[in-house]
């Protein structure tokens, strides 16, 4: 790969504005990065490029989500019913939020946005989410860099596996859901 062309510039774009939930395909063009990497230090300094682009972007999108709190929960106080939700779930969030912070970034893709803002919003510790989202975004921009550089020729082919993986997964907790749900009421 050569660095002087603008692809670097591109990575840190993608990887700074999904944070925000705004779908580029960051996945894709992580796992496209480590395939085009040449050598090994390409590799290293693609990852170290992307991971503190995403990081930049997490904090931000907190920070954003944390700046207009005070005016979404004053709307919210508005109804009732969806104040008392969002109190329960806002206490869910602190019980659990770590485990959904941490695995969002590199398990279940496509929560990792939502979870910003949602820490945000809650006041959610910002160590805390800084902490567990850094180390995720490690592994997710670790983990799909080095299938990209591993596998160069094919990993067109192991991306849409990647792809539907979160799904299957999500498909299955339902069914067991679903499977207790019946039993319970059967």
């Amino acid at each position: 790969m050569d660095l002087s062309s603008n692809l670097p510039l591109f990575y840190m774009i993608i990887a700074l504005l999904s944070p925000f939930g705004i779908p580029l395909g960051a996945t894709f063009v992580i796992i496209a990065a480590g395939s085009l990497s040449g050598t090994i230090g390409d590799y290293f300094f693609i990852i170290s490029l992307i991971f503190s682009g995403l990081i930049i972007g997490d904090i931000a999108a907190y920070f954003t989500a944390s700046h207009f709190e005070k005016i979404i929960t004053k709307k919210l106080h508005n109804y009732e019913k969806i104040e008392r939700k969002y109190k329960n779930g806002k206490d869910l969030f602190d019980k659990y939020g770590v485990w959904g912070i941490f695995l969002s970034r590199f398990v279940l893709l496509g929560f990792g946005a939502p979870l910003n803002y949602v820490s945000g919003f809650s006041k959610y510790s910002f160590r805390k989410f800084f902490a567990y989202s850094a180390s995720g975004e490690f592994l997710y921009v670790s983990i799909y860099a080095y299938i990209g550089f591993v596998f160069k020729d094919s990993w067109v082919s192991l991306y849409d596996l990647i792809v539907e993986f979160p799904y299957l997964i999500l498909l299955i907790f339902l069914a067991v859901f679903v499977y207790y749900q019946l039993k319970r009421y059967l």
